[in-house]
């Protein structure tokens, strides 16, 4: 189909065995930069902090709430490809202080120039359909981590209704998730995205 685009819109990069004593002097200090509090949670990940500047995010989370009690803890991060750069200083930081760096899955967004009522979508692997407010799920809630689960919405009523930009024609965005059984290691995306651009 012509006119469709491909984009990544959302990377997640696990740190591992990073010490509490770099993360807990850490947070202190990227909070306070940025003007947000830490969160701390029961589910998943203990520790998270949230950074949005509106044109760029970074969320952050430490310590899975089910790991042994120990020092050293994953830290992992959801951003976008393009806030790596942006978030540089304090990226290099985590880096030096993790054993490696582990690519767990990302978000592959494809922007089809087509009203949502005209395309037709469905699994191929007997994925269940859900509908909710006019957005398409294939997988459940709960599996919105994993591998092939899939949302379809109307992209440009969704930029309407935030305000951030009107479109000619039609759009709508089917957002995918790739996430490899084995994690790849993530040095080279890192360097890449982050050393080597200004």
């Amino acid at each position: 189909m012509e006119g469709v685009s491909v984009s990544i819109d959302r990377i997640v990069i696990d740190f591992t065995d990073v010490y509490w004593d770099f993360f807990n002097e850490f947070h202190k200090r990227i909070c306070h930069f940025y003007g947000v509090k830490m969160t701390v949670g029961e589910k998943g990940f203990q520790y998270r902090i949230k950074i949005n500047t509106g044109e760029h995010f970074l969320h952050i989370s430490y310590k899975l709430v089910i790991a042994p009690k120990t020092r050293k803890n994953t830290l992992r991060i959801e951003v976008y490809p393009k806030s790596l750069v942006y978030f540089r200083h304090w990226l290099e930081q985590i880096r030096n202080y993790a054993n490696q760096i582990l690519f767990v899955r990302c978000d592959i967004a494809f922007d089809i120039p087509v009203s949502i009522n005209d395309l037709f979508t469905m699994s191929k692997k007997g994925r269940k359909l859900r509908l909710f407010k006019g957005t398409r799920y294939y997988n459940g809630k709960h599996q919105r981590q994993e591998d092939g689960y899939c949302r379809v919405y109307d992209k440009k009523r969704q930029l309407l209704e935030i305000g951030r930009q009107k479109i000619k024609g039609e759009l709508t965005r089917m957002e995918i998730v790739y996430a490899p059984k084995v994690n790849v290691n993530a040095n080279l995306i890192i360097d890449h995205l982050v050393v080597h651009r200004s």
